[in-house]
């Protein structure tokens, strides 16, 4: 291709609504054109990326026994219906009503679809395991459309979908679909981290999402570098560290009168304690509960997903007025001398069991208790894992420090058990005669958020750096001046590397050296070839690598060889 004749040209300066990398340097290179937000056109060379992110993911998904095929964007909205995903994903989906006064849907997701298909050819046993998937364009209404292709309202996404006979054969099969995943995440020049998340609207069972670092992630995960491990930051699991202190005896309980703010920081500096000393309550609104008190270590925080699981019901923090109401004073809650007339029930995080002589509040303004201990002057009604994990904290496998770091999910896999084929009706006969449940798995990967999510992790302060393996071109050719010797070889060498089966972007304008060279830099492309009347001087051409520093000098003669080898 020459530069010339390519349609989507680089720009001097990024978009000023680029809120990410990814948005600035897709746009600025000529890859992508925005539309609206979340809605974005996939110009020449991004198509040229996405084709070859695509086609990893098609062979992969091949080589396990995955068959491709292609479902409808638009879905009667009976289908979600039937589910009932029309009311739990009803602020995201795209409603429309063609002639009729029918509605539809379109599709944020495709098991409404899929199964009722497959519930027409499958009728044994013998139909099974089977495997499909599509590479389709998915709509989601998103609040709050960002970060260019990391979250859209339009996108691009393969959605495969497995069936089978048991729980244990679906088992097996995610076990491979897992390798496959990392084998798509790693030809695509990225480290993906494997990381178990609830379901949420789409499963109701557990899920494992795929993720990759990058600072514009928009979650926290929590790894361990010795043996791998990664969580996430709502659910992860770890060590507490222990408080840096001498084994205490219990003294007697102090109430003692103290004007204080209502922060850790505060209180610990009023009682002259380290901040691991304050017994700190939180008190949650549960629905059909009522209010629950939380204690935990003042140094620590509570994760509120470890605690909706616990109590498996949603909560949120109680309103100062509802403590009000309860006849709870706000900044001095405890479970210690609660007054009788207060029915609050407490559960607590594991971590307060090592610690002697907290300082709590006394339930009543500006009266703090010193010297509470557990069994002696309160009672906890039940102990589980409610702290929020982060960096310090040790891994519960190795024993070695854990870290927080930003990621992107890139991908995600369910076991969805017989949710939708109890929905739909999707039996089979076994081999004993009788009818039974297919069960279900799912599995996705954004294809646009994959092109986004490598530019996010690929880039320098002057473009992106694509991977060999979805870069859009493989060289980057350049003639620089007007000597006609030079444009001369250029147009020869263009041509033996296209004889040659490979992927050249050619630079061909009129253009400055700075410009071109500026252009090839934030392009990316993995190779940058330039020839002019100094390089010819020595039958020669400026060979550089995009990731490397410096260029080196290659015989003319040797190029097409070196870059087969490359």
């Amino acid at each position: 291709m020459r530069y010339s004749q390519l349609f989507g040209k680089t720009r001097h300066n990024p978009p000023c609504d680029a809120d990410s990398k990814n948005a600035q340097l897709l746009t600025q290179a000529g890859f992508v054109e925005k539309l609206a937000a979340g809605i974005y056109n996939i110009l020449p060379l991004g198509q040229k990326v996405l084709a070859k992110i695509c086609k990893i993911i098609r062979e992969e998904m091949n080589a396990v026994d995955g068959q491709e095929l292609l479902m409808p964007a638009l879905h009667p909205i009976e289908l979600w219906e039937i589910t009932g995903r029309n009311k739990t994903m009803d602020s995201i989906l795209y409603r429309t009503k063609a002639s009729g006064d029918k509605e539809f849907v379109f599709g944020p997701s495709h098991e409404e679809t899929v199964t009722p298909l497959v519930a027409k050819y499958i009728k044994s046993y013998k139909d099974l395991p089977l495997v499909v998937y599509q590479i389709q364009t998915k709509f989601r209404d998103e609040p709050r459309a960002k970060s260019g292709l990391l979250r859209g309202r339009e996108f691009g996404m393969k959605d495969m979908y497995s069936f089978h006979v048991t729980e244990e054969d679906l088992d097996k099969y995610y076990e491979k679909v897992k390798k496959a995943y990392f084998n798509v995440f790693e030809r695509c020049g990225l480290k993906a981290y494997l990381i178990e998340a609830s379901g949420g609207p789409f499963s109701d069972k557990y899920s494992h999402e795929f993720s990759v670092e990058t600072p514009a992630g928009e979650d926290t995960i929590i790894i361990c570098d010795k043996c791998g491990t990664a969580q996430n930051l709502e659910i992860a699991e770890g060590k507490v560290p222990d408080p840096d202190a001498r084994p205490e005896k219990e003294l007697p309980l102090e109430q003692v009168h103290i004007e204080r703010g209502f922060s850790i920081g505060d209180n610990a500096k009023a009682h002259g304690v380290p901040s691991y000393k304050i017994l700190k309550t939180v008190v949650y609104e549960v629905d059909e509960t009522g209010l629950i008190g939380v204690v935990i270590r003042g140094d620590l925080s509570v994760s509120e997903v470890k605690l909706e699981n616990y109590l498996k019901k949603p909560l949120r923090s109680a309103s100062p007025e509802l403590l009000k109401q309860a006849g709870l004073v706000q900044g001095y809650i405890s479970p210690v001398n609660l007054p009788s007339k207060i029915k609050l029930k407490f559960i607590a995080d594991h971590s307060i069991k090592n610690v002697k002589n907290f300082v709590t509040g006394a339930n009543a303004y500006a009266q703090d208790y010193k010297n509470a201990n557990i069994g002696r002057d309160f009672i906890i009604d039940d102990f589980t894992d409610l702290v929020e994990v982060k960096s310090g904290f040790k891994c519960k496998k190795c024993d070695k420090p854990l870290k927080e770091i930003k990621a992107v999910e890139v991908g995600n896999i369910f076991k969805l058990g017989a949710k939708y084929s109890r929905a739909f009706n999707l039996n089979f006969t076994d081999k004993d005669g009788k009818s039974k449940l297919v069960t279900m798995g799912c599995y996705g990967i954004g294809t646009t958020r994959l092109l986004g999510t490598v530019v996010e992790s690929k880039y320098d302060k002057n473009g992106i750096i694509w991977p060999k393996n979805v870069a859009p071109f493989t060289v980057h050719l350049v003639s620089l001046g007007k000597d006609p010797k030079a444009i001369k070889e250029a147009d020869k060498l263009y041509e033996k590397i296209k004889e040659s089966g490979v992927e050249v972007l050619y630079d061909d304008r009129n253009e400055s050296a700075g410009v071109k060279f500026k252009d090839a830099d934030l392009i990316g492309i993995p190779l940058r070839i330039v020839i002019s009347e100094r390089t010819l001087e020595k039958e020669s051409v400026e060979w550089k690598l995009r990731d490397s520093e410096k260029p080196e000098f290659v015989k003319i003669s040797d190029v097409v060889k070196k870059i087969s080898a490359l």
